[in-house]
């Protein structure tokens, strides 16, 4: 039964390929570049990818991951989609937050937003800051 139900917990990323536990597994115990970029591709898929900030935050978090830093950021971005002005500062600030990680670290996207839209860090400012990035985007 283990394996069954681990089968049917499988994303499908097209008709030939899928997605496993096994990869959720590799991403948590072993920081697994390849297995993180193919769950990221699995759920591109979806509406909403709140399972993926999950194994973003641990790559990040866990792994100092560049990309996973940024994939945070704009996840809980993403989170307010449809209307962000209702984004909270708390929200804000962990999204300012994980984007300045990312630029830190050199990733490309990162250094485009921080520098395009001369991103600090500040409390007072951090909502703002993530509802100018996002209606320009628009």
């Amino acid at each position: 039964m283990g394996n069954k139900k681990k089968e049917e917990e499988a994303i499908s990323i097209n008709q030939n390929y899928y997605v496993t536990a096994k990869h959720k597994d590799l991403i948590i115990e072993k920081g697994d570049i390849d297995a993180y970029k193919k769950l990221d591709i699995a759920y591109l898929e979806e509406p909403f990818q709140g399972e993926f900030l999950y194994y973003a935050m641990i790559m990040a978090n866990k792994y100092d991951h560049p990309q996973a830093y940024y994939d945070v950021y704009l996840l809980l971005v993403d989170i307010y989609r449809k209307n962000i002005n209702d984004i909270d500062e708390n929200t804000a600030n962990l999204a300012i937050e994980y984007l300045l990680k990312a630029y830190n670290k050199n990733h490309h996207q990162a250094r485009g937003e921080v520098e395009d839209y001369s991103i600090r860090y500040d409390k007072k400012t951090n909502r703002k800051q993530i509802i100018k990035m996002y209606k320009s985007w628009q």
